[in-house]
């Protein structure tokens, strides 16, 4: 049963100190007894931090009951990591694609991964069960929340899994309605912003490259806003805006 208020995450990419500058801002405001968040995905990799920010996350849907974290395609490698199925050609495009960062982040990053994975496993359980247990997409009644995206062309109970996780093209250019309003990150979008459109809502914000991280806020299953949270060589600020996306305010906090 889905809760009151409804809070989705975009991309963190390992970028821990920002994701805890937003879920500080975020658990002062909603309880857990009637607030669930879903993760988006694309957790770990690029950034500095991933065991930390993996840290927060089982934190928040420990604490969150209802709360999900979506697979993103860069989980997804982790998650064959960890069950040893890391197929060499995965391992060399997630070591290219920010995997190593990771790797290093977890002390993991001298030697096989085969080895690296029993290590994962061995030493953090909760992780993989994180991992192990992200769904490919979460519904409500109006919303699907996806990492990537979806096929235009695919009824929404179809949709390949490989297309929720890594889709661009074919989904961000299309314009006529889906059958709910996509949720996704996956994509940083043009302006490095949340994004409203007709048919999605877009959250990446790009995390690793802007320091921003932005959370989609729901209320009764109707967007009621996003927050974002960025560190930056200027200081700490978290910004609001409203269901158009447009900036309504803008605290700096260090």
């Amino acid at each position: 049963m889905n809760k009151k208020n409804l809070i989705a995450v975009g991309d963190i990419h390992g970028m821990a100190h920002v994701l805890k500058l937003l879920l500080q801002s975020l658990e002062k405001e909603f309880s857990p007894d009637d607030t669930q968040f879903v993760f988006l995905g694309d957790i770990i990799d690029r950034g500095p931090d991933s065991l930390p920010a993996v840290n927060q996350v089982c934190r928040i849907i420990d604490t969150y009951s209802g709360s999900v974290m979506v697979l993103g395609n860069h989980d997804f490698f982790i998650r064959h990591l960890a069950d040893l199925s890391l197929a060499k050609d995965e391992e060399d495009r997630w070591l290219a694609q920010g995997g190593m960062n990771t790797l290093e982040s977890y002390g993991l990053d001298d030697g096989d991964l085969i080895d690296a994975g029993k290590a994962l496993r061995r030493m953090r359980p909760r992780h993989v069960t994180l991992f192990e247990n992200a769904v490919a997409h979460f519904e409500t009644e109006n919303h699907f929340f996806v990492h990537a995206g979806v096929d235009p062309e695919v009824p929404l109970s179809e949709q390949l899994a490989h297309d929720l996780m890594w889709i661009r093209r074919g989904f961000l250019n299309h314009t006529a309605p889906f059958e709910k309003m996509i949720v996704h990150g996956h994509s940083i979008t043009p302006s490095e912003l949340p994004e409203v459109h007709s048919n999605r809502i877009a959250i990446d914000t790009g995390s690793y490259r802007t320091g921003r991280i932005t959370a989609a806020i729901f209320r009764d299953d109707i967007l009621s806003g996003f927050l974002s949270a960025e560190i930056d060589s200027d200081g700490e600020r978290i910004r609001r805006f409203d269901v158009s996306a447009k900036e309504v305010e803008c605290l700096q906090v260090a």
